[in-house]
């Protein structure tokens, strides 16, 4: 990368890392802060607000990384891949943070508006970013073309997602809320998992060369894993005892997604090329009878 747009997509990344500060500082109103925190050492050490801006810097630049890394063999052309990443990573952390109602009982519009505090930079970050990178050529394969696959693909990895996290609920290896609200954690769980099941078809490395195993890393582990890490590293990095929780969900999550996706994405979908000759024939056979 030439040092100009590098520099370019610097600035970016920091006015947007701005943007995330100033929007969290107007919505500090619906902040869902502990009564007594339990403060982790990093931010007895800074203090709250500089462990946030930390965090801010690391999440932001880490999800940049990955776009920047990933962009050439991501579906579309320019700022429609800035429109599928920053969607994509805005979502997961929308409701990263809506997990909170489930698991703490914090209210549904405070975790929404801080959500979309975050949300909203990150969604601009990558439009910026992908109007800096130099523009490749649109993938010849549309994902787009047979909706039932595309339909099938969510689902596969939505259950994959649900029956992994709910192994994980009942057996006690991370926090929950299945007892104390069952409902709001099974719906949340549900939704989550078909949303990443959706980023999967938007926001996929859909280039015909590369293998599924080598699409499957570069979405679980890049695309899904780096930005659902960067995003639940947020309550270790301010309180204490949350770490092994975190490091439990990041690995969990990023499994279930690994398998998800590449038995989701095994299945081939009909292109036009290859309906085309049957519908020719059937007219052949029909036309031979008059």
């Amino acid at each position: 990368m030439k040092k100009t747009p590098f520099i370019k997509i610097v600035c970016a990344v920091v006015i947007c890392i701005f943007l995330d500060i100033g929007l969290h500082i107007m919505t500090s109103a619906y902040s869902s802060m502990p009564d007594a925190p339990n403060y982790s050492y990093i931010a007895i050490l800074l203090g709250t607000e500089l462990s946030a801006i930390l965090w801010a810097i690391l999440s932001f630049s880490s999800s940049a990384i990955v776009f920047w890394k990933n962009q050439s063999v991501l579906y579309g052309v320019g700022f429609k891949k800035g429109l599928r990443y920053g969607f994509s990573v805005g979502i997961l952390w929308l409701l990263g943070m809506m997990e909170g109602v489930s698991i703490f009982g914090n209210p549904i519009l405070n975790e929404f508006v801080i959500g979309l505090s975050d949300a909203i930079p990150i969604f601009l970050m990558s439009i910026l970013i992908s109007g800096l990178m130099e523009k490749n050529e649109k993938s010849t394969y549309d994902p787009y073309r047979n909706n039932y696959i595309k339909t099938l693909r969510i689902v596969t990895i939505a259950i994959i997602f649900l029956l992994g996290r709910y192994i994980a609920y009942f057996s006690g290896i991370i926090q929950t809320g299945t007892q104390s609200r069952p409902l709001l954690t099974f719906c949340w769980t549900v939704l989550m998992g078909a949303s990443i099941g959706f980023i999967s078809v938007i926001v996929n490395p859909f280039h015909e060369n590369i293998p599924l195993k080598q699409k499957t890393i570069c979405f679980a582990f890049g695309i899904f894993g780096v930005n659902w890490s960067a995003f639940l590293l947020f309550m270790p990095i301010l309180f204490s005892n949350y770490l092994t929780d975190v490091l439990f969900r990041i690995c969990i999550d990023i499994f279930l997604v690994t398998v998800g996706y590449y038995l989701a994405f095994r299945m081939k979908p009909i292109s036009i090329k290859q309906e085309q000759p049957m519908y020719l024939n059937l007219r052949k056979k029909k036309g031979s009878t008059h």
